[in-house]
């Protein structure tokens, strides 16, 4: 009983503490409010003014903010870390009151300082101008000089001083007087946009499905020295000037006017896994559609893409990247998954020059490898416009950590991510502005950089080679390797009989190539075979009428047959003529090439009769490699001419009966004149054996 009575303490003391603690008194309420940045200055140079802006929503209005600076980042693995460590702040403005901020309509606050270096001779950066006219002081960050990035706290104070809500972004200082060679920093952006041609010809795309493309276009055309990477399927191109919506006729006038050929990066006319296809013994088939991508995206953009440098697969192998290299391919951008690590004694920082990948066939091709850190900055979740400007600031401190090197990054955001129109003009409007930074495209930065040394960098050793480790396997292509020989066999043979219409074929190639995106399944992929036999068997079941059943009379033994064979195509049609007969030989061979016009077509057929009688002709009209019955007729041909052999047996007897009737003739003659007087006489009664 004594121990029960002791449980029921304790648990009495505990309710109440947790009671205790619940409860709490409206004067000690817990900080409310949040702030988040909306604007700042990209850089700033010694002397210059760095300015900040940022919403309050939710705060007491007695509340404040203040801004603390703190010295630049020593490595970029802490800038990446997000850690300050134990260092305090350098310089505090504030807390200022929102009271005492400026407040637009929109509610957005501005804080100032000036950033004064050791050659800093203007006096103005000290002076701040109130809304009344008056100058007061701006806090000033006093700097050792020199290029530098230094984190900035920026937290919203509840009226007891307490932080409701904070963010750390950066001031990025860049003094002319130490200029270096810029970062050469390649952004690829990538538009995934669903297939769009139906097995009907059709398009599918519209406003709501092309609008990460027309983000991406936007900016670019906002920002035009910003120099960025464009990758999109050229089937997405062509369904899109298919549509019939004005806007989206607009937004391929927009890409016209502000891309270059450079800024697209080389693709099949489908998404694709490279590898499947070279592995299925189809690199013909894959060269074709990267040649086919290229045309189409050259007949819709009036660009053709530089296929020298592309974004590999992440399925790629040795031996795809040699099956690559044999269709153009000169240099590749490659994620850092498709890779195996560095040593980190070695190469302590991210790799800001190229290097070379060896293939299954022992050739080098060099590669850039895009940084994973600045991937990771296109998702974080305290802000679009944070974001942005944590991506600026990173890219130059990769520029400040090796400035004698000739560098290039590439920046390629992860492939779930969504195109922001704020994201991207905040980005591209930096990489304008900064001079740390300079945008490339993927074969400029490439090829300006140097080689990344195997013993790592400063060294003198040879270029530092990496193999390719792909970490997932290629798409199993099984039957359908079967399937699309096979059509594209039905497609040659058919496109020979109708060689000169070019919209017919073109169609049939395009629901082939549209039949081998990978984000199809098995039955989206045969409904595109099938709609490929249905257009050929539509106009090849109508196509060509055979002449009917007839008879032919013939008398000489070498003639002509006239037959009529009609096209009821709209063009030429190439066909063969195949003939045979038992009794009848072809003098111009047994196989006539013919090229049929639309209409009726009369064709003379060379014979010789080798007997006479009746000699069957049966015909059949094939496509040119034969592999198409179009049509087939028998003839009949009656003829009343002679072989030589006849002919001689037909004079012998002729002879023979002659001789014999001129002998028996003459036989008859000599047997009439030697007979007696009383043998030609007058028969009397007597001879008669009459008794009178």
């Amino acid at each position: 009983m004594a121990s029960l009575s002791r449980i029921r303490q304790i648990l009495s003391g505990l309710l109440l503490l947790t009671l205790a603690i619940v409860y709490v008194d409206p004067a000690g309420a817990q900080a409310t409010g949040s702030v988040e940045l909306v604007a700042q200055s990209a850089w700033v140079d010694d002397g210059g003014i760095y300015n900040i802006q940022v919403r309050v929503a939710g705060a007491d209005p007695d509340s404040s903010v203040v801004m603390r600076v703190y010295s630049p980042w020593p490595e970029r693995d802490d800038f990446l870390r997000f850690e300050l460590g134990e260092q305090k702040p350098v310089l505090e403005v504030g807390p200022v009151t929102l009271g005492d901020l400026q407040v637009a309509s929109n509610e957005v606050l501005g804080l100032q300082l000036a950033v004064v270096g050791p050659n800093t001779t203007s006096p103005e950066v000290d002076l701040d101008i109130d809304d009344d006219g008056t100058e007061s002081p701006l806090d000033v960050l006093v700097t050792e000089g020199g290029s530098a990035v230094h984190p900035i706290e920026i937290a919203l104070l509840d009226p007891e001083g307490n932080v409701a809500d904070s963010f750390l972004t950066s001031l990025i200082e860049l003094p002319r007087a130490e200029r270096t060679a810029p970062l050469r920093t390649a952004l690829i952006l990538e538009s995934h946009l669903p297939n769009g041609t139906g097995p009907d010809g059709s398009s599918s795309l519209d406003l709501e499905s092309t609008s990460d493309l027309a983000t991406i276009v936007d900016a670019v055309a906002n920002h035009p020295s910003a120099d960025i990477a464009l990758s999109v399927l050229p089937e997405s191109l062509v369904s899109i000037e298919r549509s019939a919506n004005p806007e989206l006729t607009q937004l391929l006038d927009l890409m016209r006017s502000n891309l270059k050929s450079d800024q697209l990066l080389p693709n099949p006319y489908v998404d694709l896994e490279e590898q499947a296809w070279v592995d299925t013994e189809l690199t013909e088939a894959l060269a074709s559609l990267y040649v086919s991508g290229a045309e189409a995206t050259s007949e819709v953009l009036g660009l053709t893409p530089e296929r020298a440098v592309m974004l590999l697969d992440r399925t790629v192998t040795g031996a795809g990247l040699d099956a690559l290299a044999e269709i153009g391919v000169q240099g590749v951008i490659v994620r850092p998954s498709q890779l195996g690590s560095l040593d980190r004694e070695v190469f302590p920082q991210a790799l800001t020059t190229r290097f070379l990948i060896p293939t299954a066939d022992g050739r080098s091709v060099p590669a850039l490898v895009a940084d994973g850190g600045l991937s990771n900055h296109f998702t974080n979740t305290v802000g679009t416009v944070f974001n942005a400007n944590r991506l600026l600031a990173d890219l130059t401190l990769l520029s400040l950590q090796n400035s004698d090197v000739r560098q290039a990054v590439v920046v390629l955001p992860p492939e779930d991510w969504v195109p922001d129109a704020t994201f991207l003009n905040v980005v591209l409007s930096g990489m304008e502005r900064i001079p740390a930074i300079q945008g490339a495209s993927p074969l400029d930065a490439l090829s300006s950089t140097a080689f990344t040394p195997a013993q790592g960098i400063g060294t003198l050793s040879p270029p530092l080679r990496r193999e390719l480790r792909p970490r997932r396997p290629p798409q199993d292509l099984g039957s359908f390797r079967t399937e699309y020989n096979q059509a594209r066999t039905a497609i040659d043979s058919w496109s020979s009989v109708i060689a000169d219409d070019r919209t017919s074929k073109d169609r049939l190639d395009e629901l082939l190539r549209i039949s081998t995106d990978t984000r199809h399944d098995e039955a989206q992929r045969t409904s595109y075979i099938d709609a490929i036999y249905s257009l050929i068997d539509d106009q090849k079941s109508s196509s060509i009428t055979t002449p009917e059943s007839e008879t032919i009379t013939l008398t000489g033994r070498f003639s002509d047959v006239p037959i009529v064979v009609e096209n009821n195509l709209s063009v030429n049609a190439s066909v063969l003529l195949l003939l045979d007969s038992e009794k009848l030989a072809f003098p111009d061979g047994r196989e006539l090439p013919v090229v049929l016009s639309p209409g009726p077509n009369r064709i003379d057929i060379a014979i010789e009769a080798l007997a006479s009688g009746d000699s069957p002709i049966r015909i059949q009209v094939l496509s040119p490699d034969r592999s198409i019955l179009l049509g087939s007729s028998e003839i009949l041909v009656r003829t009343f001419a002679f072989s030589g052999v006849g002919l001689i047996i037909g004079i012998s007897a002729i002879v023979v009966l002659l001789l014999w009737w001129l002998r028996h003739l003459r036989s008859s003659r000599d047997t009439v004149e030697t007979l007696p007087d009383s043998a030609t006489s007058a028969p009397t009664e007597e001879s008669l054996g009459v008794s009178t």
